[in-house]
């Protein structure tokens, strides 16, 4: 199983991460990876808020999971 890693500077804005994420998927999939590890807290993190990630949080149903979980071929 190919494996692939990404990073990236999470933002404040979970938009933007989200969009992110879809397009490191998109890439992971080209390059034949399997699985795509992502890094935790990534919906929206600030250095000045450190409680950012945690007020950001949503639920699996969220409109976070919504933007990403199509690519990932998830229909729920």
């Amino acid at each position: 199983m190919r494996v692939a890693a990404g990073q990236f500077a999470v933002t404040p804005v979970w938009r933007t991460n989200a969009q992110t994420c879809v397009a490191m998927m998109q890439q992971a999939e080209r390059e034949g990876a399997a699985l795509l590890v992502l890094p935790e807290a990534l919906l929206a993190r600030d250095d000045n808020d450190p409680d950012l990630s945690v007020k950001s949080a949503q639920p699996l149903d969220g409109a976070f999971c919504s933007r990403c979980w199509p690519r990932a071929g998830v229909t729920a």
